[in-house]
Formats: C-alpha cells, structure tokens, sequence
C-alpha cells in the first residue's frame, strides 16, 4: 500500500540488532558486569543468535580471535542451520525481554515443543551473557523500591547509575509483590534454576516473589527507551541531525522542497527520496546514523572507542514490501505452502557507506566495483586519433 512517487524511492535505515548493544551496555551502566557487557556487545555486532546456535550444536567459535575471524565462522553457522537459528533467536528476544521457558513454550510451541528444549536454549544463551538474570533483578528490585526508572540526579547530588541517558523517566507501580509460604516450599523452590530467584527471605520468614503487572515492562525499559531516544538524537538533535536545519547534513527539504521522512518506526528510519539526490542523501543519513553518540559513553579498555557503536543496515525499493522473484516465490510455497506475488519492485538489501568511527572528520564513500574501475581505467588509456 505504500508506494513512492514516480521518480522516487523509498529507503528505510535501522540500527543493527541495538536492542541487544544496549542490554549490553546496560550491564555495565547498572554496575552488574563489565567484562560480560563487553562481550554481550560484541556478539550483538557479530551475530549473537549464530553464537547461541553454534554451542547448542557443538561448535563454539573461539572469541578469542579477532572480529575478522569470528564474523565469517557465525555467518556459516546462520546458514548451515536455520532451524536452531530460528530457535537461538527468539530465545535471544525473549530472554532480553524477561519471557519465562514456560512462556516461550506457550508462545512459539513450533521451535519450543517441550520445556526442556526451551531451557536448553535458555542455558547457551546465558553462558555467553552470565549476568543478563542479575540485571534483571536489580531492576525489578529499584523499581519496586523507588516506583520509577530513569530520570537524571540533579546537582550537587552525585549521578546515579540508574540516570536515564537521554534524561527519559517512567513511574512503575506493580513491579513486584510479597507472597508468604512454608520453608519446604522455599528450600525447593531455591534449588530450581527457573525459581530461586523468587525466593527471599525477610524477617526471619519465607516469602514468594510475584511478577506484577509492570514486572517485565521496567525489563524493556532501559533498552527500548534509549533506543527511542537514539533515533530522536539523529533525527532532530543539534549539531548534526538529519532534520536540524543548521545540521551540515540537513536533509529536511530533499524531497521537493518538503521532509522525505514518511516517519520513525521503531529503530529505523523510512525516508521517500527523489532518484536525483539518492546518492547525497543516503551518505548523509548512514554518515549521521553511524555516528557513536556522546550520551552513550564507554570504558577506553573495551577498545570500541570512547563512545557506543551501533551499526546500521539499509534496504531500498519502490514499494514497502519485501521483495519477491520468481526464486523466493517456490521457495515459500515449498516450505510453507503460501502463494504469494511477485514483487519486483519491492525492499531490498542495498549496500552504504561504512564509516570507520574516529578515524577524523573526512567520510569515506562506497567503494567502486572492481569491474567499473577496469573498464574506466583502459577508457583513460585509449589513445586518440
């Protein structure tokens, strides 16, 4: 239903896997563990749901080598087995978001048929983010006692941990709550990996702990609503905002005059731009985009900079659905049995410009195929006559 204009193409731009880099980033800011969240970072960058998949079929790939070595190993995993790469990814999801195996079995019984399958995909997961169920606490457990997330101390009072990046605030009033039972309940419950988190003891008494109405909401908090304000910063943040009209990278009036933005969704950006300015435009927006954001600072001994980098992935086509050729087309109906319609005008990958982050202020352009550059070359070469 959403078509561009003769001349024009749609371009949509999204942060690469950032809920994850954040949860990541997170486990620092929170105090909970650093070296933990740097490698959480990492495997988000590289393919985290190929790195569950390759323990659970007994093939880690050694984190010990370089980026240029891991990369390759996880892309083989992906493609070597879908299935469990499927599954690997909505553990990821649901674990960074505090869904139970119980509820991942209940949601998605076609990749979890039994709890124990759920679990174990819930265990590779946790070995490569140990301290993903100690965040989650430590969340639940400050919301319950502040009512809120969020926020920014103001001086002279020294910063909290809990400061919200980009000064965002939520209130949350059913975190959690108290439910009294007997010591042999809770001696069993201590000695289930799923439960003896919900198990304290107070006032010389066992008490169960319940997850309220908010007690997954203030999970998500933290990821998504930095997320929200990430994409706000590259939209309308001065100095260099894609729609700050003093921004050098201004690209509020390329579309005959008017914003190209048909709107923000989600992580990413869905712009309509004329074919005459694709080129400009789509530098600026992976240049501004690609940017590490000062108000996500990291640790100097991570080696990833001074501040986060969130990759960017881009798609194109002249209408908002996925592409389909002729190939995608038997592919679906043998796989899942669907007819659907070709649609050759439709989204596809395309490549942008990769900036190295702090390499200076001058920004590198895509590389010209090496097919081109030959023929350009014994073009220049001709003689005259």
């Amino acid at each position: 239903m959403i078509t561009a204009n003769v001349s024009c193409r749609l371009l949509e731009v999204d942060f690469s896997g950032i809920e994850g880099v954040l949860v990541g980033r997170c486990l620092w800011a929170h105090g909970i563990d650093t070296l933990g969240a740097a490698q959480c970072i990492r495997l988000f960058r590289l393919g985290m749901h190929a790195a569950v998949t390759a323990l659970k079929m007994g093939q880690p790939v050694d984190l010990n080598q370089p980026d240029a070595v891991v990369k390759p190993q996880l892309d083989e995993i992906k493609k070597a087995y879908p299935l469990e790469y499927d599954r690997s990814k909505r553990t990821v999801h649901a674990k960074d978001f505090g869904m139970t195996v119980f509820g991942q079995v209940e949601k998605f019984p076609e990749f979890f048929p039994t709890i124990k399958v759920a679990q174990e995909f819930e265990d590779f997961y946790y070995a490569l983010v140990p301290g993903l169920p100690a965040w989650h606490k430590a969340l639940r457990q400050h919301a319950r006692d502040t009512g809120k997330l969020g926020g920014t101390t103001l001086p002279p009072a020294p910063a909290s941990i809990w400061d919200h990046p980009y000064g965002y605030q939520h209130w949350f009033w059913d975190v959690l709550s108290y439910q009294p039972t007997n010591e042999f309940t809770a001696r069993k419950w201590l000695l289930d990996p799923q439960r003896k988190h919900r198990i304290v003891e107070m006032h010389k008494r066992w008490f169960k702990v319940k997850f309220g109405g908010d007690g997954n909401r203030v999970v998500a908090y933290y990821p998504q609503s930095i997320a929200a304000g990430r994409l706000k910063e590259v939209e309308a943040y001065p100095p260099d905002g894609l729609f700050w009209p003093e921004s050098p990278y201004y690209i509020g009036d390329c579309y005959f005059g008017r914003t190209p933005l048909l709107g923000p969704v989600h992580d990413s950006l869905l712009l309509h731009i004329p074919n005459r300015c694709w080129d400009r435009v789509v530098e600026k927006v992976a240049y501004v985009m690609q940017q590490p954001s000062e108000y996500l600072p990291i640790p100097a001994e991570w080696q990833m900079g001074d501040y986060l980098p969130i990759g960017v992935s881009a798609k194109a086509g002249r209408n908002w659905a996925d592409a389909i050729d002729e190939d995608t087309q038997i592919r679906i109906k043998i796989q899942y049995g669907v007819d659907v319609p070709l649609n050759t005008n439709g989204m596809e990958e395309i490549n942008i410009p990769q900036y190295v982050m702090h390499a200076g202020p001058d920004a590198p352009v895509l590389p010209t195929p090496e097919t081109q550059e030959e023929e350009e070359w014994r073009m220049l070469q001709r003689a005259i006559a």
